[in-house]
């Protein structure tokens, strides 16, 4: 759907050795399929994307099921320039936020 939008993809399945891979891959944004459960190394995978030189100011849009969590977090994700989308979501919705991540103008 997203490329349907005009959106190149590249998929991942995240683990710690490919934050080489999205440094050459430069991305314009980062969505993250988030799950708490593996919160130890998810947690750290945002942490280090931030602190990476290449991809500290990435947009990175979160899309999880875990509200408490999130909403635990909330000011800290949003320190970090994170957009949230809970699951489930609407595509239109998860579009406008994407959008919105890049500056890029939106119907709402």
């Amino acid at each position: 759907m997203l490329e349907e939008e005009g959106f190149r993809i590249s998929t991942q399945s995240y683990s710690f050795k490919d934050l080489e891979e999205i440094r050459r891959l430069g991305p314009d944004l980062i969505s993250l399929d988030y799950m708490w459960a593996e919160e130890d190394s998810g947690w750290s995978m945002l942490q280090m994307l931030r602190m990476d030189r290449k991809t500290a100011k990435t947009p990175i849009v979160l899309c999880t099921g875990a509200v408490r969590r999130v909403e635990a977090m909330q000011g800290h994700l949003a320190e970090m320039g994170i957009k949230v989308v809970l699951k489930p979501f609407d595509i239109d919705h998860l579009l406008t936020t994407i959008n919105q991540a890049l500056g890029r103008p939106t119907d709402d």
